[in-house]
């Protein structure tokens, strides 16, 4: 395999993240809160036990995809970045942090479901739901730092530039969900439930432009003007 197929398949793995994403999401059996009774909590958990595991499963498979995507992006914005490629490592760092908050949040979930017969505190809901929202915030960052690499060195067409924006607000919503109790950003409100993948606007079009840009020259590798190049 050359260098432009394995660039263009690692892109290509952002494409897998939003399919098992989308699989773990058929498994979705909405939410529940600390202020929920107790008994509720634990119908709630072992009703569906089979269900909350296989989307547990099914979003850590997508985080480790998502890890492999990272580096990719990671390559792609310093092409464009050029020199010391700082944006484009905190981006690579931020999606880092993302992934591994929201396989805590998913470890947490698991827990919960595995042991809802002995009881569950609203205590472990109230956490388990605030590391959710949480991991909202590195990925604003992610998406900030692309946004940035974008509009000013154009990695992506401008117009995703601006949609990366437009995402990152959202999951800055979302992280705002973190100490709200009730209303439509709560962890159960119909708002988080928008929000929580209003990433993937910016991720499929971003995806699709890295692979079809796969293999191009990088802004370091770019041909120079020799009239431009200082002489002794």
């Amino acid at each position: 395999m050359n260098e432009t197929s394995a660039q263009r398949w690692g892109a290509a793995s952002g494409f897998a993240v939003v399919l098992v994403g989308a699989a773990a999401m058929v498994f979705e059996r909405g939410a529940v809160t600390p202020a929920d009774p107790a008994g509720t909590v634990v119908a709630h958990f072992v009703g569906n036990r089979g269900a909350i595991l296989a989307q547990s499963m099914l979003f850590l498979a997508g985080g480790a995809l998502y890890l492999w995507f990272l580096g990719s992006l990671r390559s792609f914005l310093c092409r464009a970045e050029g020199g010391t490629g700082r944006v484009s490592a905190i981006a690579f760092g931020a999606g880092l942090v993302w992934v591994v908050v929201s396989m805590l949040a998913q470890g947490f979930q698991i827990g919960v479901a595995t042991a809802a017969d002995a009881g569950v505190p609203p205590a472990l809901i109230g956490t388990m739901n605030a590391v959710f929202t949480i991991s909202a915030l590195p990925l604003a960052v992610l998406l900030a730092a692309a946004a940035v690499v974008t509009l000013r060195q154009h990695a992506f067409p401008a117009w995703l530039g601006w949609l990366a924006v437009v995402a990152a607000v959202t999951q800055l919503l979302l992280w705002c969900g973190s100490v709200i109790g009730s209303g439509p950003l709560a962890p159960d409100g119909w708002l988080s439930y928008v929000l929580y993948p209003a990433f993937l606007l910016w991720q499929i079009p971003a995806t699709v432009v890295m692979v079809r840009r796969a293999g191009r020259p990088s802004v370091e590798d770019a041909p120079r003007d020799p009239d431009l190049v200082r002489r002794p």
